[in-house]
């Protein structure tokens, strides 16, 4: 079984990556500062759709031939809604638009190391071998083990030098802050001179950055070992909190808090542009910090991504050679995406993760009834001051052939 703080592992080691860093970057070069107020509209509409498919990806979990629980869209759209073609479709795109997903997380990684004149064809081939070797491992437990360890390492060393540039230029802070809200709603020619392009430049790299909404992260929320489905849909809640409200903007405000970066846009792209940045705050130190950082950034990312593809996977096909087959096809798509035109790559990105959130939200829309009525569930249990525990039949009037799982009280207790 998988405890609920290897599922926030997992859910957060996909979302924070690339997007974090090196999108924040483009959002900002493309769409202006503007485009980080649109990021920040994003995540709080996105905390309510993380919410919303964590806690039905729970409720409608189910287990596989090794007894482990897994769920997620894919499920939910079979077993509730009864559409087996539907479902079968969502879990392909989930697969290719995950695994074109590390191609993007191995593009940073190179792009960063070419800095220190590092061959972008040596770092694909470094960083396959290295995945491959998890990927393979016996008993597929590295993915957790990895993640679990590796989103803290990453995390907490980058928000901590995030507050430390923010105090070095706390002067500078409600210039900057009213730059982005006026940036927001009347940006600059410097910037493409149109709201519509900084709030849909703000709104896909918040999507690709938190990816809630998705339905990629519900796969590993139902993963979870839990008391009751509402709990893990707080958890995904926070983890998209960390991962836009919080890292994705001292991204921005260390580009923002550095005048001479700023005058870069244009001429240093991506990852390079971060780098660029904190040399400015931090001399060389700065940039190799942002190397470090975005390499186990955008790595765990690979590793959560392949977690949801083989959770797509089982969706459809739950046998070895299938996991051998996407195994392979993310081994590619890292060799491949290491030496790959930075737009090309994004762009792949946004046109695959459009069709996931387009069915996946008209899903959640149909579902709002089990949210709603687990939320409140939740909620009584919570205002008698009790711990919140779900056991099937507490709501029959929400119950189906869909819920397999939740018969006793100590099967979900963590």
């Amino acid at each position: 079984m998988l405890f609920r703080s290897a599922s926030y592992a997992i859910s957060t080691a996909s979302r924070v990556g690339t997007g974090n860093m090196a999108g924040i970057m483009v959002a900002i070069s493309t769409g202006g500062p503007g485009a980080l107020f649109w990021m920040w509209v994003m995540a709080l509409f996105g905390s309510a759709l993380a919410f919303a498919e964590a806690t039905l990806a729970q409720f409608y979990k189910e287990k596989n031939s090794l007894g482990q629980y897994v769920g997620g869209a894919s499920f939910y759209i079979r077993s509730r809604l009864k559409l087996p073609v539907l479902s079968v479709i969502f879990a392909l795109i989930m697969i290719i638009t995950y695994t074109a997903f590390n191609g993007v997380q191995a593009n940073t990684i190179a792009s960063s190391l070419s800095s220190y004149n590092l061959d972008k064809n040596i770092t694909g081939i470094i960083l396959a071998i290295i995945t491959a070797v998890i990927l393979l491992s016996p008993g597929r437990t590295a993915i957790i083990k990895a993640c679990t360890y590796i989103v803290p390492v990453m995390a907490i060393p980058f928000l901590l030098f995030g507050i430390v540039v923010v105090i070095m230029n706390i002067t500078q802070v409600p210039a900057m802050i009213g730059l982005i809200i006026s940036e927001a709603f009347n940006p600059s020619a410097a910037f493409g001179g149109a709201i519509g392009h900084t709030i849909v430049t703000g709104l896909r790299r918040g999507l690709f950055s938190n990816e809630a909404g998705m339905g990629g992260a519900p796969h590993a929320a139902a993963a979870a070992t839990i008391s009751h489905p509402t709990r893990q849909g707080f958890i995904q809640m926070f983890s998209v909190f960390t991962d836009t409200l919080l890292i994705c903007s001292v991204s921005g405000f260390i580009l923002l808090l550095s005048p001479e970066a700023m005058a870069q846009i244009g001429k240093v792209q991506g990852i390079n542009l971060m780098q660029y940045a904190m040399t400015q705050h931090f001399g060389a130190f700065g940039a190799l910090f942002i190397t470090l950082c975005v390499t186990l950034f955008s790595f765990s990312s690979i590793l959560g991504n392949f977690f949801y593809i083989q959770t797509g996977v089982t969706a459809i096909k739950d046998s070895k050679l299938a996991y051998y087959v996407v195994v392979v096809m993310t081994l590619i798509l890292v060799l491949a995406g290491s030496i790959a035109n930075l737009q090309t790559i994004w762009n792949l990105g946004d046109f695959l993760m459009g069709f996931m959130a387009i069915i996946n939200i008209i899903v959640l829309v149909t579902l709002y009834k089990p949210v709603v009525a687990l939320l409140k569930h939740y909620l009584d249990q919570w205002n008698q001051e009790k711990v919140p525990v779900y056991v099937k039949g507490d709501l029959p009037e929400i119950e189906t052939d869909a819920v397999t799982q939740w018969n006793t009280k100590s099967e979900n207790i963590d």
